[in-house]
């Protein structure tokens, strides 16, 4: 598994100090080195920094194999202001994180800034540490397990509790006692919202979860389509991203939903990945990927 580590708000001294080292302890391979995109005085977040996050995601994962697993972690240093928060919430869904301290490697005598600063990136190293270790909680939840309630598509899925269950999956795992414990009733939340049903007789039944508006998300079985799309016209860094990793951890990237309703000929059109209106490809069936990747 390939892990996309993004430290973010990081003085110079303290990125360059990281770049010094080895690879390892940030992303669990002396060859896969973090993504760093230092900040100067006055220290924050700005409209748009994470642009450049999301490019360097887009164009590592662009470089993969679709069957490849992939993870995306974010430590952030923690600034005051709403900034800050804007800046994280540009990572939601595909992205585990975890605040760091503050610290400005110009602050306390100059005789002890030097041990200030390897003490300071010795903590980022644990921090990331720890936040590894909760991202496998949810790759051991979503590899492998691709009928998940927790892999549903946050546009398309017509329902009250998926989404604000995601987004407390998304605010509370990088930094929970127990992630295991917080997706288990997450996932209990939305199953009992939207229970596994059946559909069909003997070896032809099917699964499936019903949203809202009865529309049916069918498991596909061994059915695979390469729904991660490498970019294209209209396509945003996200777009990629979010077909490969949920909440930190990686699925399937081929895994798609048949959908279909009971009753009929699907709709007209749904929300892709990037938030465009577009047609399915037949008239009685959509393929929807968990990113939102309409075909």
């Amino acid at each position: 598994m390939k892990v996309l580590t993004c430290i973010a708000g990081l003085p110079i001294a303290v990125a360059d100090e990281i770049r010094s080292r080895s690879a390892k302890p940030f992303t669990g391979d002396a060859v896969n080195r973090p993504i760093i995109r230092p900040v100067k005085p006055p220290y924050g977040y700005r409209p748009g920094m994470a642009e450049g996050y999301h490019r360097d995601l887009e164009g590592r994962i662009a470089t993969l194999n679709p069957r490849d697993e992939v993870a995306v972690i974010l430590a952030y240093v923690a600034y005051q202001g709403d900034e800050t928060q804007r800046f994280v919430d540009t990572f939601f869904p595909f992205a585990i994180h975890a605040p760091l301290d503050l610290f400005d490697p110009e602050a306390g005598p100059k005789a002890g800034r030097r041990a200030a600063l390897l003490a300071y990136v010795d903590s980022v190293e644990v921090a990331i540490a720890a936040l590894m270790a909760r991202m496998h909680a949810v790759r051991d939840i979503l590899s492998g397990r691709n009928f998940s309630p927790l892999l549903l598509p946050l546009a398309n899925f017509k329902s009250d509790v998926v989404r604000p269950q995601i987004a407390a999956l998304f605010g509370g795992l990088g930094t929970a006692v127990d992630p295991r414990a917080m997706l288990h009733q997450a996932s209990q939340a939305i199953a009992t919202a939207h229970p596994i049903q059946l559909a069909g007789i003997g070896k032809t039944r099917t699964r499936f979860y019903e949203d809202l508006r009865r529309l049916r998300f069918n498991s596909p079985g061994s059915n695979r389509h390469g729904m991660a799309q490498q970019g294209g016209t209209g396509h945003l860094p996200a777009c990629l991203i979010n077909g490969r990793v949920r909440l930190g951890g990686p699925f399937d990237s081929q895994f798609h939903y048949d959908c279909k309703y009971a009753r009929g000929n699907v709709d007209r059109a749904y929300p892709n990945c990037h938030a465009v209106q577009t047609a399915p490809a037949d008239a009685t069936y959509v393929n929807i990927a968990p990113s939102d990747y309409i075909r």
